[in-house]
């Protein structure tokens, strides 16, 4: 395992690499800003100071920029804001590490992408739609200007299969066992991802040397209704709680992307066997809404 510094740890992707890395460097530097827990760095991804991180000092050789503003309705009304963050900030960032020779990972976003036509591969031409997406995009674009020592992780949705952790499937399913309606686009398309998966392709990348710009997901794409039908099979709850919709008739989705499906890339095909399926996903979740939640195979890998 390469000794990486996480930055953006208090969030919920940079948090699980963090711990994983520190399984074998416990004192593995991870930041947080808004939400510095125990065991984290101050840091102010605004202005970077990467001095004060003493990364060579304690022989990191990689920094991960988890960090981002990634609210995609915060980021279309505070555009100003969430650049200075997301692009100037982190930019910003990579140029002190490239100084320092230091490998430069970078988590970008499947919003980069119109979502027209879906499948999209990572040599595909970006063409976002939405502030973050075209913040992601600049990001991605600049990267390659600054340092030849980068790897840029496209993500697509990230989930876990935690009880009670709040990600998608979870979520869905703590409404649905409360008879809450709910309402789930049929239009709305993309390449939902396991948490651990990210952190074994990420750490894979890194033992590979791969540079560039790679799409890290499960290439297998579902709409929002398919997963909350089968999750409502699997928890035995009428389907006539989910409310099928187009997604760009919820006030505030007018403008958002409709399928931003990733297809993975090359260099990660042969991890994709061995990746959580949806069905998994979903049976994993309906175990922990039982009477006895019960941990479940994916968060023990």
């Amino acid at each position: 395992m390469i000794k990486t510094a996480v930055i953006g740890a208090s969030g919920y992707i940079g948090n699980h690499l963090w711990r994983k890395y520190r399984e074998t460097f416990p004192d593995c530097i991870g930041t947080g800003f808004s939400q510095v827990k125990q065991g984290l760095t101050p840091f102010d991804l605004r202005n970077p100071d990467s001095d004060s991180l003493k990364l060579e000092e304690t022989g990191h050789q990689a920094v991960l920029i988890a960090s981002a503003k990634p609210n995609v309705g915060w980021c279309e009304s505070h555009p100003k804001e969430s650049y200075e963050l997301n692009v100037l900030g982190t930019l910003k960032l990579v140029k002190q590490l490239a100084r320092r020779s230091i490998h430069v990972l970078f988590f970008s976003s499947d919003y980069v992408f119109n979502g027209e036509t879906g499948s999209y591969s990572d040599k595909a031409q970006t063409n976002p739609i939405t502030e973050y997406g075209k913040q992601k995009a600049e990001v991605e674009r600049e990267i390659a200007n600054i340092t030849d020592n980068y790897t840029i992780l496209r993500l697509s949705k990230i989930y876990g299969t935690t009880w009670k952790d709040g990600t998608l499937i979870d979520a869905l399913a703590a409404d649905l066992l409360k008879g809450q309606k709910q309402k789930v686009a049929t239009d709305q398309f993309f390449s939902p991802t396991h948490v651990d998966d990210v952190v074994s392709m990420t750490l894979y990348i890194q033992e590979q040397g791969i540079r560039g710009l790679v799409n890290l997901c499960n290439s297998n794409s579902y709409s929002r209704h398919q997963i909350a039908m089968k999750l409502a099979d699997a928890l035995k709850v009428s389907p006539s709680l989910l409310e099928s919709i187009p997604l760009h008739s919820i006030p505030g989705m007018e403008h958002r992307p409709l399928n931003t499906s990733l297809i993975c890339s090359p260099s990660l095909q042969k991890l994709q066997p061995s990746l959580m399926s949806m069905d998994d996903a979903i049976k994993c979740t309906a175990l922990n809404w039982s009477q006895e939640p019960v941990a479940c195979f994916a968060e023990a890998r």
